[in-house]
């Protein structure tokens, strides 16, 4: 019997995409099924519309749901980061915007701080940028986690 890498399986369960709708980033989760979350946009008349959606039919709340023009990526950055996933049980998971949440939950879960260092990677074939950006902002909250952790003044 063959085994197969798990981290095959991301993104495999994402739903289909809507006609001319094109993945504009993507969260991929070190979880143990390789969870991805994928943001999306596509033309609407005169407008961009995006979404975002994962493989368990979560419900995300996007501050912005359309633009007459493609985002920069400071904009793209601000979508992601004040974007928060409907119904989590601990609402606080998302005060540091999508990206940062799932390390949040895990965290909170009992998974131990050192799982979590590269737990999550946003990538981009449009924003080549993106990568590094959210690589120094979960570098950086690993690192004032791991403080935290160690201070003895905490």
């Amino acid at each position: 019997m063959a085994v197969i890498d798990r981290s095959f399986m991301g993104g495999e369960y994402l739903p289909e995409f809507k006609r001319n709708e094109v993945e504009i980033a993507r969260v991929e989760l070190e979880s143990t099924t390789y969870d991805v979350v994928s943001v999306r946009a596509r033309p609407s008349g005169f407008r961009i519309l995006y979404r975002i959606c994962d493989e368990h039919e979560s419900k995300y709340k996007l501050p912005q749901k359309s633009s007459s023009r493609p985002l920069s990526l400071g904009e793209l950055i601000g979508l992601l980061d004040t974007t928060s996933e409907v119904g989590l049980t601990n609402p606080e998971w998302n005060r540091f915007g999508l990206v940062l949440s799932f390390n949040l939950y895990n965290l909170d879960s009992g998974s131990y701080l050192e799982e979590l260092e590269h737990f999550t990677r946003v990538t981009s074939d449009v924003y080549t940028e993106l990568e590094k950006h959210y690589s120094r902002v979960i570098a950086k909250w690993y690192a004032v986690q791991l403080a935290e952790r160690f201070d003895p003044d905490a």
